[in-house]
Formats: C-alpha cells, sequence, structure tokens
C-alpha cells in the first residue's frame, strides 16, 4: 500500500542561511528587499529542483530586552532589539532545474620561469 500522503520537502539558501522548507509551509527568514506578492526562485540543495516562494508580508520579531550590569560602579543599561522579518509562502517545489553542465577546463601549462636581464654596471675611471 502507497502512502499518497507525502509532501515534498527541500533545503533552500535564503540571506546567507539553510532552512527545511515543505510545500504550502510558511517560513520566516531576515527581511528581504522583495515586495509583497512577489515571487522568489530558488535552488534545493539535496535535489536540485526549482522552489518558488512567494512574499506574504513584513513584520518584527520577538522583543528581545538585553542589560548590562558592572557591581559596585553604578553602572547599569537596558536595551532592545527586535529582527526585521520576511514572511514566505513555499508555493511550490517544483522539476528539476537545469543546470550548466562545467564546461572541460584545460590544465593550466607550468608557468614558464621569467628570464632576468641584469644591467651591466658601468666602470668608472
Amino acid at each position: 500500500m502507497e502512502n499518497t500522503n507525502t509532501k515534498k520537502i527541500a533545503i533552500i539558501k535564503l540571506n546567507g542561511s539553510q532552512r527545511l522548507v515543505v510545500e504550502g509551509a510558511n517560513v520566516s527568514v531576515n527581511r528581504m528587499p522583495n515586495q509583497e506578492g512577489e515571487t522568489i526562485v530558488a535552488e534545493d540543495l539535496l535535489h536540485g529542483e526549482k522552489v518558488t516562494l512567494k512574499v506574504k508580508d513584513h513584520s518584527k520579531g520577538e522583543k528581545i530586552n538585553g542589560l548590562k550590569f558592572k557591581n559596585k560602579v553604578r553602572y547599569l543599561k537596558r536595551y532592545g532589539h527586535r529582527q526585521l522579518l520576511t514572511n514566505l509562502e513555499v508555493v511550490s517545489i517544483g522539476l528539476k532545474s537545469a543546470k550548466v553542465s562545467p564546461k572541460a577546463v584545460e590544465p593550466k601549462k607550468a608557468a614558464e620561469p621569467k628570464k632576468t636581464t641584469k644591467a651591466k654596471k658601468s666602470a668608472k675611471k
């Protein structure tokens, strides 16, 4: 009996980080310059298939509160940070992309040693 409920998975690289995505899932990544509604095409690192993503919206992550404290010197600094995020929807994990076959690279010839000529010093009289 075959399982017909299998979903395709892919590992893609976006903004310098790798993500495991499933077809139809939502993914949050660091802010991207793309506008809402734009389509992004990435390549699956496992199988070489095209992965189509759609930009849903831009948002901010959870607030992170930080604290710097030094004992006995009355030093206390508080800070907060909210990461800017882009929410993406995985539209499809499609067919294999056309990969460019590497050209046959000929081995480089060994570099010939440079011939140096020394200028003769003129004899002073």
